[in-house]
């Protein structure tokens, strides 16, 4: 595994006013969810974050510190179920910011539960870390959902305000198309339901199918 030059070092962000825990691990539904980091280059509308301190009745998501390594995994064994059907990089923040952590500790939870493994993204990666990160992704990561929620860059840029500005967009989509180009089994565009006009929905589904992933809605969480 080769992610060298994949660390950043940034301060985690986090609202000062809100409580804060050590919620590394959770359950939605068959799967386990991890919340390795608070940090995000985007601030989107409808963002889940910005209604509460959980999500699906998870403790507070707001992260004391970042975990590391062994607290992922102890975290992952205290809410282990046997009907758990696959792991989820998915918390209140962008879990790339921890590339080489996510990729580490999925590639140990893999080898100990043989189970897949998806990764939520806003498909900032590759301007984070100012190269392409999708070659390393297809070992440990079988599914990578890539937030999308515009159908160009301006609208993008009103939505979801990301820290690159117009830039954003067009590298989301060749985020997408690197995944695809790596071999990851399942590469899918997300939007939110009721966030973006149906015919916007239309363009987000024609511009995954250009780059071989599919659109997949999902439903809004007030």
């Amino acid at each position: 595994m080769n992610t060298s030059n994949i660390s950043p070092k940034q301060t985690p962000q986090g609202s000062s006013d809100c409580n804060k825990a050590n919620t590394f691990a959770y359950r939605v539904g068959s799967g386990i969810y991890l919340n390795i980091t608070n940090r995000c280059n985007n601030n989107c509308e409808f963002c889940i974050r910005r209604n509460g301190e959980g999500a699906y009745g998870s403790e507070s998501l707001w992260l004391e510190h970042e975990p590391g390594i062994d607290e992922i995994l102890d975290a992952v064994e205290k809410v282990y179920f046997p009907e758990c059907a696959e792991f989820v990089y998915c918390g209140y923040g962008e879990p790339t910011y921890r590339l080489c952590d996510l990729l580490i500790s999925a590639a140990l939870l893999k080898k100990k539960y043989a189970l897949p493994v998806r990764l939520n993204t806003n498909g900032l990666a590759n301007l984070l870390y100012k190269t392409d990160t999708t070659p390393v992704l297809r070992k440990y990561i079988d599914t990578v959902s890539i937030s999308l929620n515009a159908a160009n860059a301006e609208e993008y840029n009103d939505v979801c305000h990301p820290k690159y500005g117009l830039d954003a967009f067009p590298a989301i989509i060749e985020y997408a198309r690197g995944c695809v180009r790596a071999g990851i089994p399942n590469v899918l565009f997300s939007v939110v339901e009721g966030t973006i006009p149906e015919s916007d929905i239309a363009k987000c589904r024609e511009i995954a199918e250009n780059v071989g992933a599919k659109l997949r809605i999902r439903k809004y969480i007030g």
